[in-house]
């Protein structure tokens, strides 16, 4: 391994390990992830530092445990000097970029400022008028008026479905409809409002060139091509060793794969996302088959995302760039379809809002180290957080003892739900049950990967092989979770803990799985 070698970071926002072919799963989701595991490293039990963006991410950066960092909230502000991004920047003169659309790292949070150069969805608006005002808080005030304009017209427009309605092509039809928001007129004792209204909003949209960036767009989930291209077209312009962060949002819900990998959802599958419960209404109990019915949606996002990482990674060796590149290709994150908790029975989970459950925590991890040839295997439970380490290589060369094999214990923690937001949800019977914090010690033995887990009163241990199968050891933790986590200490990163965020920007973000 030479000096100086290029970083790459790819984080597939929300994948997780169960639904990929590369760890078995009976659909194939990652055919390139596999092919490509035949001269790369695959770490087998990886574990994401926490089980949503913010947090996930910070520790990804900084190489702090999420209880260390305590970066809970899309608005958290951190010291930009303490990533390994401005590091690798600063001492060792590496061109850094971030590219995506994940407006948790770009918008919401300063993480974006770790980066010499950032790569966002252009907000048109902003843009216009960048030169005259602020473009943060122009931005924020085109998704407040866009999105806010957007749910309201959706609102007043929505009807009963004809009986014509009812077959599945127009079924099909109708839920690309809602998903690109379009609403012509409805039928509805508000429908005659709901046209004007969007008659009106096409014209300001048209008059002020918001058009350029509107529904059909689909600025929530463009393809992550466009953040690859981006990226190449970057490096390309680059005179000296670089290192990147792509942030590909493909398998982050909603779940929206083109057709071409929508290869297991028919058109209930589909309608099932249009019509997907709220947070309230699963707290109640009502609308988890629904969530379950997102799942074929999921895994052709997947299989999207797996097509975008081929595409790149070929790009990469016809510029012979690959041999010269440390290439990491994980998730911050995985994501649950209404699964029972575990170590709280009476709770189940959904997308990534609470719990640390397998489904949750343990995520891919793809290293293809510079000139490697050869395919290895590591099935030893190994963390994210060591991430900074990892990437720190490239600029020595030196990957012995490997960092992401250091002998520490591997961490996995939420504060989700947070306490803040038990009022909002009082009316749901025991919503305590919900608040964290979630805590998950994991320890390699004798080739096992031992999980202890606990919640407040809840405790348990489990052994997961490396074929996936959980055996429960006991429904205590024998008091190992509060051992290691009594022993961590304030990482002093963030700089600002809480800070004024639109409601519709924190509206769109809680929609997209967030909760604040």
């Amino acid at each position: 391994m030479s000096n100086r070698t290029n970083v790459l970071l790819v984080v597939l926002d929300s994948v997780r390990a169960k639904n990929t072919s590369l760890h078995g799963y009976e659909r194939e989701t990652t055919p390139f992830l596999s092919s490509f595991a035949d001269r790369s490293t695959v770490y087998t039990q990886a574990r994401a530092p926490g089980t949503h963006s913010i947090a996930s991410h910070v520790s990804i950066f900084t190489g702090a445990h999420v209880e260390e960092h305590r970066a809970r909230k899309h608005i958290a502000q951190i010291d930009p000097s303490r990533t390994v991004w401005r590091q690798l920047r600063t001492e060792f003169g590496y061109n850094t970029g971030l590219f995506t659309n994940n407006r948790v790292v770009s918008n919401a949070s300063n993480l974006a400022d770790a980066f010499e150069h950032v790569h966002e969805p252009d907000y048109p608006l902003a843009k216009r008028l960048e030169n005259h005002v602020d473009g943060t808080v122009l931005k924020r005030a085109y998704f407040r008026g866009y999105d806010g304009l957007a749910r309201l017209s959706e609102a007043l427009g929505r009807s009963e479905p004809s009986e014509s309605e009812t077959t599945a092509v127009d079924t099909r039809e109708r839920t690309e409809r809602q998903k690109n928001g379009a609403r012509a007129e409805g039928t509805g004792p508000l429908g005659g409002l709901s046209a004007r209204l969007v008659a009106g909003a096409e014209r300001i949209t048209e008059l002020t060139g918001l058009s350029e960036f509107g529904a059909d767009s689909g600025y929530k989930t463009l393809h992550g091509g466009n953040f690859t291209d981006a990226f190449l077209s970057w490096a390309d312009r680059q005179t000296g060793p670089w290192a990147a962060c792509i942030n590909l949002m493909d398998a982050h819900s909603p779940y929206e794969p083109v057709a071409e990998f929508d290869r297991w959802a028919d058109p209930a599958h589909w309608q099932a996302q249009a019509e997907k419960p709220s947070v309230r209404e699963t707290l109640g109990g009502r609308g988890w088959d629904q969530l379950a019915a997102l799942e074929p949606l999921y895994d052709g996002a997947i299989r999207q995302t797996d097509d975008i990482l081929r595409d790149l990674v070929a790009d990469l060796e016809r510029r012979g760039e690959l041999s010269e590149t440390l290439l990491v290709i994980t998730s911050d994150h995985g994501e649950a379809f209404g699964e029972q908790s575990r170590l709280a029975p009476a709770v189940r989970l959904r997308d990534h809002k609470w719990g640390v459950p397998e489904v949750l925590t343990h995520v891919p991890l793809v290293v293809s180290y510079p000139d490697q040839q050869e395919g290895r295997l590591v099935e030893e439970a190994v963390s994210l957080t060591d991430t900074p380490s990892l990437l720190r290589t490239a600029t020595t060369g030196e990957t012995e003892p490997e960092p992401l094999r250091n002998g520490e214990p591997v961490l996995s923690s939420t504060f989700l739900l947070p306490e803040e937001k038990v009022a909002k949800y009082s009316s749901v019977d025991d919503i305590e049950r919900y608040v964290g914090p979630w805590r998950a010690v994991y320890e390699t033995r004798d080739g096992v990967v031992r999980k202890y887990a606990r919640k407040g009163d809840h405790g348990l241990t489990l052994d997961i092989e490396a074929t996936g199968a959980v055996t429960e050891v006991a429904r205590d933790d024998d008091g190992r979770v509060a051992e290691v986590y009594d022993e961590l200490t304030d990482a002093d990163l963030v700089t600002q803990e809480t800070g004024e965020i639109d409601d519709d920007l924190e509206q769109q973000l809680e929609d997209l799985g967030y909760i604040r």
